[in-house]
């Protein structure tokens, strides 16, 4: 029977210890497990803000681009405004040149002629 309560108090002995040991390594695991846990909400919650973040500088992008395309139409239309305008003043420049000779060669036309009556007039006084 000595040997029989030996026994029984070596088992309980050993189970004791087995289950601290089991209890203690429950509570590392589940250390570590909330640990793990926390790790993953702080990278879940760092990929949102990363997200958003992303997101705002896509929206800012594009903002800038519209605004720069806005800004090329506009200088377009303004390059095509004084294309024209610039073809308008050539055009009235031309005008002007034409007139200015079409006057010129009146006036060259009206003293040759002038001189042509005198040349005459003069001839005919003199026979």
């Amino acid at each position: 029977m000595k040997d029989f309560q030996e026994e029984k108090r070596q088992t309980y002995e050993i189970t004791q210890d087995m289950t601290r040991q089991y209890k203690g390594m429950q509570e590392e695991l589940l250390s570590r497990i909330n640990a793990l846990e926390k790790t993953i909400e702080t990278l879940n919650d760092r990929l949102a803000e990363a997200d958003l973040r992303q997101e705002r500088v896509l929206k800012e992008k594009n903002s800038i681009i519209k605004m720069k395309d806005d800004e090329i139409a506009d200088l377009k239309a303004k390059m095509d405004d004084m294309a024209e305008e610039f073809g308008d003043m050539l055009r009235e420049t031309l005008e002007k040149m034409r007139e200015r000779i079409e006057v010129s060669n009146g006036n060259f036309d009206t003293p040759d002629v002038m001189i042509q009556q005198r040349m005459e007039e003069m001839k005919g006084s003199d026979s």
